[in-house]
């Protein structure tokens, strides 16, 4: 009987221990579970912010083609990778140094206006990768503008003349927008010519204006004459017609007139009839 209950006692203890070694190797794969997951919480738990799109890859099969990957949470294999990109419009500057159509140094600054087309940015992912700005956009650009700025003078390129802005805003749409990035814009903030260049251009412009200024005033002095000769002209012709109006016997008679006038006022006194120059009346106030 005894025996019996030591043997009890002992299958009892293995038990326990059996249960307490399970108990350990639970524990240890929960905590390497947790140690595991703590690790590799970025890589399975992806959030995609405002204005963001992922594209994930796929370690069996690749980059997935058909999908994009809109704002929120997402889950994914540890042992994948979600690629996200910025699908806002953006503006990044760039400085150059191009050379004009005479050989001269010319800085521009340059800002450029762009997002990725989120219908494409599978392909976009694909053929170029997330540093699509460093590998197309800004290189597209630079040979854009490096033509542009070989055709023209360095008055030209600082004055911006002849559609300069324009030209290279479409050239730029159409070499970079076959890349899957759309350019909205391109835009050169600032023009910085070798000073001597610089200082005789602006010695130009100025001179230039002041002629126009000088011409302009010419032109109002011309018209101004010109409306002075049409009046004299105009007075000349008034009065060659009043001289052939005028006779002695009507200006006579418009003297009787005025003299009548002037005897029926108030202040005159004394009329006498035939005296002064021609015998036109002659008028005496009675206040002298």
């Amino acid at each position: 009987m005894a025996y019996e209950d030591e043997f009890d006692d002992y299958e009892e203890e293995l038990r326990s221990d059996r249960r307490r070694r399970l108990q350990l190797y639970f524990l240890i794969v929960l905590v390497a579970f947790g140690v595991a997951l703590a690790l590799l919480w970025n890589r399975i738990v992806i959030t995609v912010q405002s204005g963001e799109a992922g594209v994930l890859y796929r370690w069996v099969s690749g980059t997935e083609m058909n999908q994009i990957y809109g704002e929120g949470l997402h889950l994914i294999w540890p042992w994948n990778h979600m690629y996200i990109y910025n699908v806002r419009l953006q503006t990044k500057e760039r400085n150059y140094t191009m050379l004009t159509k005479d050989g001269l140094p010319v800085d521009l600054q340059i800002a450029v206006r762009y997002q990725p087309d989120l219908r494409l940015l599978p392909l976009l992912h694909v053929t170029v990768g997330p540093e699509y700005l460093e590998k197309i956009v800004f290189p597209e650009t630079e040979a854009v503008l490096r033509r542009a700025v070989g055709q023209y003078t360095p008055e030209q390129v600082y004055t911006s003349k002849r559609g300069f802005l324009e030209s290279i805003v479409i050239s730029s749409l159409t070499s970079v927008e076959d890349r899957y990035v759309i350019v909205d814009d391109v835009l050169v903030r600032n023009v910085e010519l070798p000073e001597a260049v610089r200082l005789a251009i602006e010695n130009k412009l100025t001179l230039s204006e002041q002629q126009k200024a000088y011409t302009y005033r010419i032109e109002i002095e011309q018209k101004e004459a010109e409306r002075k000769a049409i009046e004299a002209e105009g007075i000349r012709k008034y009065q060659d017609i009043i001289k052939k109006s005028l006779t002695e016997d009507l200006l006579r008679w418009q003297g009787v007139q005025a003299t009548k006038d002037l005897a029926s006022s108030s202040n005159s006194k004394t009329v006498v009839i035939g005296a002064g120059k021609d015998g036109m009346p002659l008028i005496l106030g009675g206040d002298r």
